[in-house]
């Protein structure tokens, strides 16, 4: 009987790992398409400057296409924005605008190896301004060498929105 446990443990264990290399962990959205929404930068805990204006650029084209009225709320610049700008963006945003996404990437980088795949793990939150609710997931992915870190990032983007 044990024999036949520690088999069974030995089979699924792999199995087990291989599924979880790539997740999604997510509340559902609930933004209706009518909101005005405002994008702001996503604060930055990778090792990849600016990832968070990238991934906010992003999340702002994967919901124009999908046909929210979302609005890319901050202008690029050439350094990460800090904790304290982006507070200061929200708070300026929530007088005129009835939704804000935000979060922060956790990991945006190319694996070291051979192939060199991509590595995305972004934590995003959704405020509806009108009730205080925040809505939030984690979505991570990684892929073959042959997809960039923007791809991994709106195909991630698209299961979510």
């Amino acid at each position: 009987m044990k024999t036949n446990l520690k088999m069974l443990i030995a089979l699924f264990l792999p199995l087990l790992l291989f599924i979880s290399c790539a997740q999604i962990d997510r509340a559902p959205v609930t933004v209706p398409k009518t909101e005005k929404c405002a994008v702001l930068p996503f604060s930055n805990l990778s090792d990849t400057p600016l990832a968070g204006e990238r991934v906010a650029a992003i999340l702002y084209g994967v919901m124009k296409s999908k046909g929210y009225n979302a609005v890319l709320y901050f202008s690029p610049k050439e350094e990460d924005f800090t904790t304290n700008e982006i507070g200061n963006l929200e708070k300026k945003a929530e007088k005129e605008f009835t939704c804000i996404v935000g979060g922060s990437v956790n990991e945006w980088r190319y694996k070291v190896g051979i192939d060199g795949e991509p590595a995305v793990s972004i934590t995003y939150t959704i405020k509806d301004v009108k009730t205080g609710k925040i809505t939030s997931g984690t979505i991570s992915g990684t892929d073959w060498g042959h997809k960039s870190l923007g791809l991994i990032t709106q195909e991630l983007f698209d299961k979510v929105f």
